[in-house]
């Protein structure tokens, strides 16, 4: 009897037990989960400044989404979210994806929540408007947003995503609108590119499943960028494949979808003659780098890539490229193909007044960010105030 209540005391001991020791390492299975599958840095619990805090509503929100991307098994949980959820040819899944036709997937975020209202917008291109029009720095700037999936294929929404996506309408044209004026080139306007291309193709320019562009989208982005500085350059390049794989894509995962696949090929530019002379991970020097080497760098690093070309012509001086997943995900090698000296620092990783100093010590800066994020980081980045909503 003592023998058997032992047993079981050590079997109860180490059920109360097993939860606190297996805890921190979850938890950091759940930022691994944030950071790789939700495609962002894990938000941070903010600090107790004073008193007053406990009685700021913002602050409890910021401990909340601090300890929601924090929670053990975040993987397991959202996929039991999507089992007790509706099925997809219904409607919507979660609050992480939206369903479209067939095997069509949509970042539920990017349909209407990160946008704003119109007065945001409007707040935010007023914001860069007078940016524009008060400073006076030295590089030649370029502003660009990628275009929502949606934005690019509404007519593959069903019904109830439709529903979520069309208030945000207005503010997207509007958006779109500021960078198609005619007469200026710091504005570059992706939407029409992305649409003269997609009815150019039979083919997709976006990822059924994913929530960005293929390699095909990626490319018409790039040769926007290297055209607002040399038109001339693109046509000496070749595109090649690097590999064709079916996997569970980015958003089929982000919904616990863990069983859909799709099947998508990787391209790059890769301009002959063109060579590295050093690629640069936060100011440390990568041993022999090659094509690619620039993709193995850590995500969030910044990266610095010296070329030369021995054929070809390259856009001397030094650019820096501000940017988001879109560009992190697929242009690295490419656009480092055209540019003699580029770095690249991904948007959260660089204040608004380094973003600021930089455009007195490059020659060049491109600043980019996915559609449905855009008005949020112009006034953070473009605002003369303290960036908060009108």
């Amino acid at each position: 009897m003592t023998n058997s209540r032992t047993i079981s005391g050590i079997i109860c001991l180490a059920a109360t037990c097993s939860p606190l020791v297996l805890a921190p390492m979850q938890i950091k299975n759940s930022l691994g989960f944030v950071r790789k599958i939700e495609n962002r840095s894990p938000n941070t619990f903010p600090p107790l400044a004073s008193a007053r805090n406990l009685l700021d509503s913002n602050w409890w929100s910021q401990i909340s989404a601090a300890f929601e991307d924090r929670i053990p098994f975040r993987k397991q949980i959202i996929s039991l979210e999507r089992t007790l959820n509706i099925s997809g040819s219904a409607g919507i899944a979660s609050t992480t994806i939206a369903f479209g036709e067939g095997d069509w997937l949509f970042w539920y975020a990017s349909l209407a929540k990160d946008l704003g209202s119109m007065e945001y917008v409007e707040h935010a291109i007023d914001a860069m408007d007078t940016f524009l029009a008060s400073s006076n720095f030295s590089a030649d700037l370029f502003i660009l947003a990628a275009p929502d999936k949606a934005t690019i294929y509404p007519e593959k929404l069903i019904d109830s995503s439709r529903a979520i996506y069309e208030p945000s309408i207005p503010q997207r044209d509007r958006l779109q609108s500021w960078f198609a004026q005619e007469d200026q080139h710091r504005q570059l306007d992706i939407w029409s590119a992305m649409r003269r291309r997609k009815d150019q193709l039979d083919e997709l320019i976006y990822e059924k499943m994913g929530s960005h562009y293929n390699s095909i989208g990626a490319m018409v982005m790039a040769r926007e960028m290297v055209d607002a500085v040399d038109r001339s350059l693109w046509d000496h390049a070749d595109l090649i494949d690097l590999w064709t794989r079916t996997i569970n894509p980015e958003l089929a995962q982000r919904g616990g979808e863990w069983n859909r696949t799709e099947t998508y090929t990787r391209s790059q530019i890769k301009r002959p003659g063109v060579t590295i002379v050093a690629l640069y991970d936060d100011n440390r020097l990568i041993e022999h780098p090659e094509f690619l080497s620039i993709q193995d760098i850590a995500y969030h690093n910044h990266k610095r890539i010296v070329s030369e070309s021995t054929t070809h012509k390259m856009i001397a001086g030094k650019t820096l490229i501000i940017h988001d997943s879109f560009i992190a995900v697929y242009l690295y090698p490419t656009l480092s193909q055209f540019f003699n000296d580029i770095t690249f620092i991904h948007v959260g990783y660089i204040t608004p007044s380094e973003f600021r100093k930089a455009l007195d010590t490059y020659d060049r800066v491109y600043f980019q960010s996915a559609e449905h994020y855009f008005p949020e980081r112009a006034i953070e980045y473009f605002s003369q105030t303290d960036g908060s909503t009108p």
